[in-house]
Order: structure tokens, then sequence, then C-alpha cells
């Protein structure tokens, strides 16, 4: 299991690795090309399309892994109908997005960007099929295709910046790479599955997997509210530059959290089935597991802090000066990030489900209050800091509050405490 854990986990790693190269390519060369004004449009555009990306996913995600886990014979069931209720899913809440972008306040240009971009994405609902091929601990399929795309994508971003420095544009080529990845992954089920049939979809099952995911929904728009919430406030409170100067940070940060989604989801599969036949390993791995997220988040926070303030103006050019103290603040939200990656697993695990939306709801309500107070005071730095604390209080000390959630909090201390123990032990042994 462990072997096959961490080839899956090389293989969405590697992945990963291309896609935060050529992000960080892409968002160097806009940046520096569309300069702090436009390239905070595109951000608050993209914001506003993740607004509505938990309404493509319906909370299904994890619950899709453990159905196939638990169920292999029913897999063109489970895949036809979780791709079809995703599918409507995302249908409404994209057509709830180009209804308020049609009498809001926004520029031609960022209403054209939101209803290209958003009628593409739509198509994110075939992204189930990536679920199926890490329950099958089989990601190689997934990452050939998605790499591809974003590269060819990338390219396609970079000429635009270059050439035809446009927010629709630019935002047209976003759009065909989320068509190109949901035709990607239905080409993907049909050719190395047993494919999508209209015969399979079973509407009963259906209606009670979104029962049991109904919280995930729920915690899924909470979480995205506090993710995404920030860049929207300082583009309405203070202006698009601001938004662009913070889009910088924070692509800058939020970059590296493909290690722990990467890591956490590799082992997931394999956890359920070690919680169902040995509960002393199955916590020790647990253990392990959050320690290693930890430890990964606390050295990239170092090192990033370390090295913002001269790369960031060296990269973005002068304009992103004030990028690099976003950064060095933002970055250190990573350490609960990361933990939260495992917790939402453990949470699944669980079957806590309505935790989720407690805690995500909590982070939400807790980011929504910190931007109001600290975005007037402080800008993007005042959003950082209450990326931080919100991440803090949905990530880690939401945890305390139920007898049920103790265990993972108590496992969640022992990692954040470890740089101290492990300093502690060296120092006996010395």
């Amino acid at each position: 299991m462990i072997r096959a854990a961490l080839k899956n986990s090389s293989w969405l790693m590697s992945e990963k690795v291309i896609t935060m190269a050529m992000n960080l390519l892409v968002a160097l060369v806009l940046a520096r090309e569309l300069g702090p004004e436009l390239f905070g449009e595109l951000n608050y555009v993209l914001a506003l399309i993740a607004l509505v990306t938990p309404l493509t996913a319906l909370g299904l995600n994890a619950l899709i892994m453990r159905e196939l886990v638990e169920q292999p014979a029913q897999e063109r069931k489970i895949m036809s109908t979780a791709a079809v209720y995703r599918l409507l899913g995302a249908v409404v809440g994209f057509s709830g997005l180009f209804a308020w972008a049609a009498i809001s306040e926004l520029s031609v240009a960022e209403r054209t960007s939101v209803f290209i971009i958003g009628t593409a994405a739509t198509l994110q609902a075939f992204q189930v099929v990536e679920y199926f091929f890490q329950s099958q601990v089989s990601a190689h399929y997934v990452v050939k295709m998605r790499a591809l795309i974003v590269i060819a994508a990338g390219i396609g971003k970079l000429i635009c910046a270059v050439y035809y420095p446009s927010l629709v544009v630019i935002a047209s080529i976003y759009a065909l790479e989320y068509l190109a990845w949901g035709l990607g992954y239905i080409m993907l089920q049909q050719a190395k599955a047993r494919g999508f049939s209209s015969k399979e979809i079973d509407w009963r099952y259906g209606a009670q997997l979104l029962k049991q995911s109904f919280w995930l929904i729920l915690s899924g728009i909470a979480a995205v509210l506090y993710l995404k919430i920030d860049m929207i406030m300082l583009g309405e409170m203070v202006d698009k530059s601001e938004v662009g100067i913070y889009a910088v940070a924070v692509k800058l940060s939020e970059v590296w959290y493909f290690f722990a989604v990467a890591i956490a989801t590799s082992f997931f599969a394999g956890l359920i089935k070690l919680k169902q036949t040995d509960d002393k390993l199955y916590q020790q791995r647990l253990q392990q597991l959050c320690d290693g997220l930890f430890m990964c988040a606390l050295a990239l926070a170092i090192i990033v802090t370390l090295l913002a303030d001269p790369v960031v103006p060296w990269l973005f050019g002068a304009d992103y000066a004030a990028s690099a103290t976003v950064l060095t603040l933002h970055i250190w939200a990573a350490l609960f990030v990361f933990m939260r990656e495992l917790a939402s697993k453990w949470l699944i695990a669980q079957r806590l489900l309505v935790f989720s939306l407690v805690s995500h709801g909590l982070g939400a309500i807790i980011n929504i209050a910190a931007n109001l107070w600290l975005i007037p005071l402080y800008q993007a730095n005042g959003a950082a800091v209450a990326t931080i604390i919100s991440y803090a209080v949905a990530s880690y000390f939401a945890f305390w509050i139920g007898a049920a959630t103790r265990p993972l909090a108590k496992v969640m201390t022992l990692s954040l405490f470890l740089p101290f123990t492990l300093g502690y032990r060296y120092w006996r042994k010395g």
C-alpha cells in the first residue's frame, strides 16, 4: 500500500511541479505585461469564478473515492451518477453568477470574461474522473493529460500577455484550458475505465450521495469564501491595483499547497482501508502524516520569508515591491493549510461531515470580519493577516470545539509542537 501510494504521490507531485513552474512563469509575465490594475482585474474575475466551484463538485470528491473503494463493482453507476449531478450543479451555479454579473457594476470586459470562463468551467464537473483514478492509485493517466494542457494553455497565455494584453483575450485562453480539461476527463474515462453511460445514472443513488454531501457542499461554499473573498473585498474596498499586488503574493504562497494536496490525497484511500483493519496502526500513520505535512509547511514558510524581499521585486518588477511584505505574512497560513488537507480527509473517514461545515463556516465568518476590520487599515497586508487568522481558526482551533474532533486536534497539536520536541530530544541526546 505504502509503495503504491508513494508512486501515486510522485506522479501527482510531478504534475504539480510542472503546473507550479508554468503558473509561476505565466503569473510573472502577466503581472509584468498587464500591470497591477489589469492583472488585478483578471484575478478579481478568477476569484468570482472560484466562488461557484463548490457547486461543480457538490462535495462529492472524497465521497466518490470512498464509494469506489468500498463498492468497486458499482464503478460505472457511481461515476455516471456523480458526473451528471455535478454537471447540473455547475449549470445552476454559473447561471446564478451570470445573472449577478449582468446587473452588477462590472466593466464590460470583466462581465464578458466572467461569462467566457464560467461557461467553459462547467465541464469541471467531469473532474470526477480524477477521483476514480486516485481510488485506483493510478493517477498517471490524469497527470499526463493535465500536464499537456497546462503547458499548452500556459504558452497561449504567455503569447497573449506579450502580443494581445487584453483581459477578454486572456480570459478566452483560461476558458479553453477548462474546456480541454473537461473533454480530457471524459476521454480518459471512456478509454481507460468503464466509461460513462446514461443508462447507469441512478437518480435515487445520486440523491443519497447528495444527502450525504449536503454538509460538504455548504462547507465547500464556506471554504471558498474564506479562500477567495479577500480578493473580492480588496477590489470593492480599495481598488483593482491592490488586488494585483495581493494576487502576486497569494500566487507565490498558494502555489506550494500542492504538496499537501498530493500527499494527503494519495494516502487517503490507504488510510480508509487501514482504519478498517488495524486502528492502532491507523492512528500511528495519521500522526506521522500530520507531522510530515506540518514540517513541510514550516520549512516552506521559513524559506519564503527569508527570500521574499529580494526575490519578489526582482521577478515581478518595482511595481510589485509591496507584494513582498504581503507574501512574508501570507505564507505562514501554510502551517494550517497543510494540516487541513489531512483534517478534511479525516472528517470524511470518521463521517463527521457536519463539522466540515462548522469549521469552514467559522473560518469564513472570521475572515470576512477580519477583512472588514483590517483592509481599511492595512490594505493587502491586512487581507494577508486576516487569512492567517481565519485559516488558524478553521483548520485548528475549531477542532477543539467538539469531543468528536478533539482526537485530531491533539494530533495537530503534537505536530505544532514537533519542532520543540525534536529539539528537546536532540538536546537530551547531546
